[in-house]
């Protein structure tokens, strides 16, 4: 949601006519109540719960305001609701409109919210089983080759193998364990804080550079992917919070995305693999492995950081 500076102007503390993030950051709780108050979306079964999950200044059509990021939460399934919108109508601008655009798997709908339409009723498809898992498998695909710390981690493993039973052994390992930490994070069976889990998978990538240092084959590595590969699994769990699982499908949907973390990390592989082992036929691959595990640490190490702040 896009609101310009103009109509935020009570949240301007110096009254300058400039937002900056530290001025929204500090009034997070009443930005909040300000939203609660004008809008709101309704089901049968209530209202839903709303959450801001962030503020930022923003530019938009050369015009200067904040996007907010908000967050409903249902319980179950929706097949109907209410989007009750109030925002600027009553106090500062009654000629203000806003673009409402709504998906749902192949359902889509556009409309104009204004002062004589406040409240848009609409009723949604049922989604397709296999529309929803095809998504997720196609997430999970997305999310491992954009996934640049998990890809620097896969390459820090696989530099000291040799053969390509001993990868799929690898990356096997890390997707079984990964699937089990996801599936407990997703469910709620288990709680941790993204802060950290977002420092132990850069810390993760730390030990497995300098450990290249030292050891050269690859014999029981796949039990380090193991253990590793619980704590990225609490990773890829906040990343697919962002897009609200669906607790009918649980277990469907944790699985269609694990296939696709899987088969994205085969792709690469397969893209990867035969040039490492081409290249270790030459005397000098063991200083370059050197190398590049230590620009793997500097960088992983820089994320460490960079996180911990």
């Amino acid at each position: 949601m896009f609101l310009e500076e103009v109509d935020l102007y009570q949240f301007d503390i110096n009254k300058d006519f400039i937002f900056e993030n530290e001025e929204l950051a500090s009034q997070k709780d009443q930005i909040e109540a300000y939203i609660r108050e004008r809008l709101r979306i309704d089901t049968d079964r209530g209202p839903l719960k709303i959450e801001l999950l962030s503020t930022a200044v923003s530019d938009k059509n050369s015009a200067k305001g904040v996007v907010f990021q908000l967050r409903f939460t249902a319980d179950e399934e929706i097949d109907q609701f209410n989007l009750h919108y109030n925002f600027l109508f009553d106090d500062i601008a009654p000629d203000h409109t806003s673009m409402l655009l709504v998906n749902s798997g192949e359902f889509s709908h556009q409309g104009i919210l204004a002062e004589d339409t406040r409240d848009i009723q609409l009723d949604l498809p049922r989604s397709n089983v296999g529309f929803l898992l095809w998504n997720y498998f196609v997430l999970g695909i997305h999310h491992i080759l954009t996934g640049y710390d998990h890809l620097l981690f896969l390459l820090s493993l696989v530099l000291i193998v040799s053969r390509f039973n001993e990868a799929l052994k690898i990356v096997t390992a890390f997707t079984i364990a990964h699937s089990i930490t996801l599936f407990l994070v997703a469910s709620d069976r288990i709680h941790v804080i993204s802060y950290w889990v977002e420092a132990s998978i850069a810390l993760s990538i730390c030990y497995v550079a300098v450990e290249n240092l030292f050891v050269q084959k690859a014999k029981w590595r796949w039990i380090l992917t193991a253990l590793f590969g619980l704590i990225h699994g609490m990773g890829f769990a906040g990343a697919l919070a962002e897009t609200g699982l669906p607790k009918r499908n649980l277990v469907g949907t944790l699985l269609s995305f694990n296939l696709g973390v899987e088969t994205g990390q085969l792709m690469v592989l397969c893209l990867l693999l035969p040039l490492l082992i081409w290249l270790r036929r030459f005397s000098w691959y063991r200083k370059m492995m050197i190398s590049t595990s230590c620009l793997i640490f500097i960088l992983a190490f820089y994320w460490l950081i960079q996180r911990l702040i």
